[in-house]
C-alpha cells in the first residue's frame, strides 16, 4: 500500500486548521462599571442634622457577589457571561456610590471616606437583586438592596428600608444592560436620600462635642 498521498493530505488539513486558529482573534473581556449623573444643585433646605455618617462595605447574597454578569430567561436558570463583567464586584460599586451621593446630599455634617472612622449613625446594605432578565423582546435590568440604619454606640438598626427597580434596556446588550442597572441605582439613591432626611428630622441623634 502508498501512504504518502494520504500522509501529505493529513499534514495539509492539520496546518489549515492550525492557521484559522492561530489568525482568528481571541475574544477579549469586557468590563462595565455603573455611572450616575452629576448631582443636581442640592434646594435650600434644613441644615444637616449634627451627625456625621459612616458607610460601611455592602454585601451580596448569591450568585451576585462576583464580578461576572448575571443573566437569566426563567425564573429557575441562572447563568453568567464568560466576557462581560463588571468592572469590581456589585457590592464595592454600590458602596462607593451610596457613599458619594451622601456625601454630596448635605444630610449629614461629615459621610467619612473610610469604613473604620468613628461616627455617630452607621449605615448598611446588601445586594438582594442585580441581574439581567432576558425575555422574547426585551432585555431588563433589575436591582434590589436592603439598608439599614444605626447608632455607633448600637449594634441593632433603629430604621431598616427595602428598595427595588426595575427598567428596560436600551438594546439587547450587557452595555444598554449596564446603563440601565446606573438609572436603576440613580432611582433608588434619590428615594434613598429622601427618606434618609425624613427619618433624620424624627430622630434624636447622638452628636459629638
Amino acid at each position: 500500500m502508498r501512504y504518502p498521498g494520504f500522509f501529505l493530505l493529513a499534514l495539509l488539513i492539520s496546518l489549515v486548521i492550525g492557521g484559522c486558529s492561530l489568525t482568528q482573534p481571541k475574544q477579549e473581556v469586557q468590563y462595565y462599571a455603573l455611572a450616575l449623573p452629576p448631582p443636581s444643585p442640592a434646594p435650600s433646605g434644613p441644615a444637616p442634622v449634627k451627625a456625621s455618617l459612616v458607610v460601611r462595605p455592602f454585601t451580596a447574597q448569591p450568585p451576585y457577589n462576583r464580578d461576572r454578569m448575571v443573566y437569566r430567561s426563567s425564573p429557575y436558570e441562572f447563568d453568567f457571561y464568560h466576557y462581560h463583567r463588571w468592572v469590581t464586584k456589585p457590592s464595592d460599586m454600590l458602596t462607593t456610590l451610596t457613599r458619594r451621593t451622601l456625601q454630596q446630599s448635605g444630610l449629614f455634617t461629615t459621610v467619612y471616606p473610610t469604613p473604620d472612622a468613628q461616627a455617630d449613625l452607621r449605615l448598611g446594605g446588601v445586594v438582594r437583586q442585580y441581574e439581567e432578565v432576558d425575555q422574547a423582546q426585551s432585555w431588563q435590568a433589575v436591582l434590589s438592596i436592603e439598608v439599614w440604619l444605626s447608632r455607633s454606640q448600637e449594634p441593632a438598626p433603629f430604621w431598616f428600608q427595602s428598595y427595588s427597580a426595575t427598567r428596560l434596556a436600551a438594546k439587547r446588550n450587557p452595555a444598554a444592560v449596564a446603563e440601565a442597572m446606573s438609572q436603576n441605582l440613580q432611582d433608588i439613591l434619590e428615594r434613598l436620600t429622601h427618606d434618609l432626611a425624613n427619618v433624620l428630622s424624627a430622630q434624636t441623634l447622638p452628636t459629638r462635642p
